[in-house]
């Protein structure tokens, strides 16, 4: 890649340097998507979260907070989770997400998502958020998931599985996350994600395992 100079400008001051950044970051954007395809994200980006409730009910599931610790900069962060809530007999599966352009300690939000699918590797047909209501001020969405077909996902997110989900934005673009499940001491029945719908307060059995407020 050749070397980009730029020329000195006198008193351009901070509006230059955010110029400079922003012009950066569309360059740091568009070759990631181009000429990575499929970004592949850490094990660490992958955590198990639950919300304590009163007794009954519980919010359970788990973060994918991909790129976060890279000490890139600039750099892109992705902020993805997928959650279950019981309330007595009921329940339901949502899912949150919106991306970001980091410079420093400022995260830019990027367009907002149109459309949100996981695909898993023992299941052939994605599974897709349902989207709804308008961006929030950070262009971050929310929507819903069948919850029978999320139940896939969920245990693919528990047994450390892996998992792709495809993003698509109101700018055109798109971008394909590839990361494995949190890896789970239990597993299978005994997880701290079947735990925590169950009611019972979650066993920490690393580091991504946390209450959210």
């Amino acid at each position: 890649m050749g070397v980009i100079r730029l020329p000195r400008i006198r008193g351009a001051g901070r509006e230059f340097a955010a110029a400079i950044t922003v012009t950066l970051m569309t360059i740091l954007t568009s070759s990631m998507v181009g000429a990575q395809g499929v970004v592949k994200l850490n094990m660490s980006d992958i955590y198990f979260e639950w919300r304590p409730l009163p007794k009954g009910s519980a919010m359970c599931g788990f973060g994918i907070y991909g790129n976060h610790l890279s000490s890139q900069n600039p750099k892109i962060e992705w902020d993805l989770r997928v959650d279950e809530v019981v309330n007595g007999a009921e329940r339901l599966a949502g899912v949150s997400a919106g991306t970001f352009n980091v410079s420093g300690k400022t995260r830019n939000p990027r367009a907002p998502i149109t459309d949100l699918s996981f695909s898993l590797e023992d299941y052939p047909t994605p599974i897709e958020a349902r989207l709804v209501g308008v961006p929030n001020e950070t262009n971050g969405v929310r929507g819903t998931l069948d919850l029978q077909t999320a139940t896939k996902l969920f245990y693919a997110l528990s047994n450390a599985h892996q998992i792709v989900a495809t993003l698509k934005y109101a700018d055109g673009s798109s971008e394909v996350l590839q990361f494995a499940g949190f890896r789970d001491a239990h597993g299978g029945k005994n997880s701290d994600f079947e735990d925590c719908l169950r009611g019972r307060t979650p066993q920490i059995y690393r580091s991504g395992s946390h209450p959210i407020s």
